[in-house]
């Protein structure tokens, strides 16, 4: 099985090779016999019809990726018998997918982490023999923890990752990579990038400006990989000269809180979990108050993705801030099927410069006791 996190594809790279060797020798192999004639196509002499291609990825639209490709006859031949099964509701399609040729054409299917196959088209599951789906389960479950990070909680990760440190911080959804310092912080890491370069890339992570916006990120430190979310705005004390960088950004870690509110950040911890490869999970545990903090989180950032494991449904919502004034303490609503609530927030409209002060109305519902909240409509007054 061969894996690595890139753009570049795994077949491109065989296929060249074997193309240099092949122009190099003049030959082409068939049995034990070297025979000088035209060679069949390069994606035939790959195995292409036989290999499975792995790729998972935060999100449709990340950049970061990390893939994997294997042969195994069993498990096509699987996939070609199997049957249709059950509805697929989960609000975002599984993070990874697994392509394949059949009789020449190219299919495509999701693959949950217990292995199983998802239909992206008709959104339900596809069954598998168990053997099949036990091996698919096994590739899976380790791409998927060579790409995504360690769910750490801040008092470890303070610990593993000590002050004047130095590590590797990777953007999941750009995949842009830079280096940093921590400085500082007793709550979260207080962080600077090491040099002009590192500043500029972080700057370009945001679209070249400077950002409190929360993102998902890696933080790679002497063969560990943590879950993390930063934001891209420098501020308070500066330590290190000549970086372009005037203040520090903060780095948050599962548990962390800020500085000023001693209480947890929840966009923070919505990427924090993003980065873990627990974006679904995380969100269809939280209660009312706390899935509408990420709603707007989403709207503030423009974060489809996060619009959609929140209220169940691709949507778009286009204002250019959002955040929530009003405070509340989470209802108790362990026999409740539907919820309302109003919320306070200050809001700027796309296209408009001045701050208003809105209020929306929250509707959420769920199919049972024992299942998950969705926002099923939000309506600004």
């Amino acid at each position: 099985m061969f894996v690595r996190c890139a753009l570049r594809t795994r077949s491109q790279c065989l296929l060249t090779g074997l193309l240099a060797l092949l122009l190099s020798s003049g030959l082409w192999m068939s049995g034990n016999a070297a025979v000088l004639e035209e060679p069949p196509s390069l994606l035939q002499a790959a195995g292409a019809d036989s290999t499975l291609r792995l790729v998972v990825k935060a999100s449709p639209s990340a950049h970061y990726q990390t893939e994997a490709t294997f042969t195994d006859k069993a498990v096509l031949r699987a996939l070609e018998d199997r049957k249709p099964g059950a509805a697929y509701s989960e609000p975002l399609l599984p993070d990874t997918v697994l392509t394949y040729r059949q009789k020449g054409q190219e299919q495509r299917v999701y693959v949950t982490p217990t292995g199983q196959v998802v239909d992206p088209i008709g959104h339900q599951y596809h069954v598998l023999e168990d053997e099949a789906q036990s091996t698919l389960k096994t590739h899976v479950q380790s791409l998927r923890q060579q790409h995504y990070g360690e769910l750490l909680h801040w008092n470890d990760a303070n610990r593993i990752i000590p002050k004047f440190s130095s590590f590797t911080i990777v953007d999941v959804e750009s995949g842009l990579s830079f280096e940093g310092q921590r400085r500082a912080g007793s709550s979260h890491a207080d962080v600077q990038p090491l040099t002009k370069e590192d500043s500029a890339t972080l700057k370009s992570i945001y679209g070249g400006n400077w950002s409190w916006n929360r993102r998902a990120v890696l933080v790679k430190y002497e063969g560990r990989t943590l879950a993390a979310s930063m934001h891209g705005m420098p501020h308070g004390g500066d330590g290190i000269p000549g970086n372009d960088f005037n203040g520090h950004f903060c780095i948050h870690f599962l548990g962390s809180v800020t500085h000023r509110s001693r209480s947890m950040d929840p966009a923070h911890q919505v990427m924090v979990h993003r980065a873990a490869g627990l974006l679904n999970e995380y969100v269809s545990k939280l209660p009312p108050l706390a899935l509408i903090d990420v709603w707007i989180s989403a709207a503030h950032q423009g974060d489809l993705q996060l619009l959609q494991v929140a209220t169940g449904e691709e949507q778009a919502l286009h204002v250019r801030s959002m955040r929530r004034l009003s405070k509340a303490k989470e209802p108790d609503v362990s026999g409740l099927l539907q919820y309302d609530t109003d919320v306070d927030v200050s809001t700027t409209p796309e296209g408009a410069s001045a701050v208003k002060h809105r209020r929306i109305h929250f509707h959420l519902e769920r199919a049972s006791l024992e299942d998950r909240w969705y926002i099923r409509s939000a309506v600004m007054r």
